[in-house]
């Protein structure tokens, strides 16, 4: 998806560049303090990007703050999980090897280790 986005921007990239490259008629923009002269294409190109930006950036403003709400959201829905305790330190100690009774048999016999 990221290598059709590239292309889409690099061909419309090209395609205005080779507008503004043909397009060599000349006119002239009467601002009260100066009068600008320049390619017809450049005003076309430069209109544009007057309507273009300011609707960019508030796309990308409202995507970033919905973002951030998602992620706010997805961390409160996490189920919190309580630290894992510390060893402790203590030594833990060793259970003694006790002999097994002796256990008797009906016949009176002793027999050892069951």
């Amino acid at each position: 998806m990221q290598f059709i986005k590239i292309l889409f921007w690099v061909l419309l990239l090209v395609a205005t560049f080779i507008f503004w490259w043909t397009n060599e008629a000349r006119a002239s923009l009467d601002m009260v303090a100066a009068v600008i002269e320049a390619r017809v294409s450049t005003f076309v190109v430069g209109a544009f990007l007057l309507g273009f930006l300011p609707t960019w950036l508030l796309l990308r403003g409202s995507k970033w703050r919905l973002q951030r709400r998602i992620k706010t959201l997805e961390d409160a829905a996490r189920p919190v999980v309580p630290p894992p305790s510390a060893p402790s330190r203590a030594p833990t100690p060793t259970p003694t090897a006790e002999p097994a009774p002796a256990v008797s048999s009906v016949d009176g016999d002793k027999v050892t280790g069951l």
